[in-house]
C-alpha cells in the first residue's frame, strides 16, 4: 500500500492495479513454473509468497508478491 503524501495515510485509492489482482492458487503455480504439491510444500514451510484466503477452502497468491517471490528466487540462484 502506499502512503498519502499529505496526511501519510494508506488509502484503498492509492493502491495499485498490480497489488489488487489475486491469482488463483493453481493459476499462480502456472506462472511460476512448479507444480501445485512443490508451491504448497514451499508455502508451507515459509519459503513460497504469501497466501491469501479466499475463502474457506481457496486460497489465492497476489501477483505482486508472486512477482516479487519470482525475482528473489531468480537473484538468488
Amino acid at each position: 500500500m502506499q502512503q498519502s503524501t499529505t496526511t501519510g495515510e494508506v488509502r484503498p485509492h492509492d493502491i495499485s492495479i498490480a497489488d489488487r489482482i489475486v491469482l488463483r492458487f493453481a493459476d499462480a503455480c502456472g506462472v511460476a513454473g512448479v507444480s501445485i504439491n512443490t508451491m504448497r510444500r514451499l508455502v508451507t514451510a515459509g519459503r513460497g509468497p504469501r497466501v491469501v484466503r479466499l475463502s474457506e477452502r481457496r486460497i489465492g497468491i497476489r501477483r505482486s508478491d508472486l512477482d516479487a517471490w519470482i525475482e528473489s528466487r531468480t537473484s538468488a540462484a
